[in-house]
């Protein structure tokens, strides 16, 4: 009862909120120049149907083997595009590795497991085509940021347990050398919409964008999938006995980020995602708390052309 009367009250603030914000840009003009101005790319290769992604790669070396980087961007789960990130593609590139950028499915054209199923199938498109970009199929690190490291977490989760995603049981994806999850949601329960709300009433902290539009479908989103265990990889590995999980979810190192300053997502959803990692399995970890960044700094500060987030994400790579 108390959980329903929560909801309620939550979703009336969130509808109020969402009427009155403010309008603004999924990518501005300067997203676009960058994107169409880089040269080291293949864009719009089609995987998983209408899905699309790029490859940036060094096109005068695809003869040395290269560690690849798939990036998984963040939006809340209701927006986002490729298009923002071309500076972490290329950043990628130039630090001699190959960078996968994915679009998938956003809210309400798809679900949660419609994205699973992108992102499921973009791992495997990397794995079976890489090798024509220079990139090495057996060295992949999956790197995904908020909305994205959900969805991330919960493909890599539900891979390894060969549970069922839209019906089918998905198979075990290759074996990733690194799987580094920044600022993620990992369930869907009263802490985390309290600890969005803060108190203001407001979620525009929790989204890419304040556009009226974009605030109801994050609303609609959380309304429907609020207390859902199976789009939960901490509510689905808490199903599982101690240890009973000996494939280590085929990662051979998980590295979860969290920031001080970050408004949208409580601490305890990455903590109690690695409890329940280190409870079921005997998978490697590293848990990295930094101060004085927010939630988004990083993927803000390479947008940006900041230098020393561009540093930050390349050592959390490289390490």
């Amino acid at each position: 009862m108390k959980s329903t009367l929560f909801l309620n009250i939550i979703f009336v603030v969130l509808f109020v909120i969402g009427i009155n914000a403010q309008n603004v840009t999924l990518y501005d003009e300067n997203d676009m120049n960058n994107y169409m101005s880089v040269e080291n790319i293949e864009r719009n290769i089609a995987f998983n149907g209408e899905r699309l992604l790029d490859v940036y790669y060094d096109k005068q070396d695809t003869m040395t083997s290269k560690s690849v980087v798939i990036f998984i961007y963040g939006g809340s789960w209701v927006s986002g595009n490729k298009i923002t990130y071309t500076k972490i593609g290329s950043l990628l590139e130039t630090e001699g590795y190959v960078a996968v950028l994915p679009n998938y499915v956003i809210f309400p054209n798809g679900g949660i497991d419609d994205m699973v199923d992108d992102v499921y199938k973009a791992i495997q498109w990397t794995y079976e085509n890489i090798a024509k970009y220079g990139g090495n199929p057996q060295h992949i690190i999956l790197s995904a940021h908020s909305a994205g490291a959900h969805i991330a977490a919960l493909t890599v989760v539900k891979a390894a347990l060969n549970l069922p995603n839209n019906g089918v049981a998905l198979q075990n994806l290759p074996v990733l050398d690194k799987v580094l999850l920044l600022n993620g949601p990992y369930v869907f329960d009263q802490e985390f919409i309290a600890y969005t709300l803060q108190g203001t009433g407001s979620t525009e902290n929790a989204t890419a964008s304040s556009d009226p539009q974009q605030q109801a479908l994050l609303q609609k989103l959380m309304m429907t999938y609020y207390g859902n265990t199976e789009i939960s990889p901490i509510e689905i590995l808490k199903q599982y006995e101690d240890d009973a999980i000996t494939n280590n979810f085929n990662v051979n190192k998980f590295v979860f980020y969290y920031t001080s300053l970050d408004n949208v997502i409580p601490e305890s959803s990455a903590k109690n995602l690695i409890n329940q990692i280190n409870r079921t399995s005997n998978a490697q970890y590293e848990y990295l708390y930094v101060e004085g960044l927010e939630h988004a700094s990083i993927v803000r500060g390479i947008r940006g052309g900041d230098i020393e987030y561009e540093n930050i994400f390349n050592d959390l790579i490289n390490n």
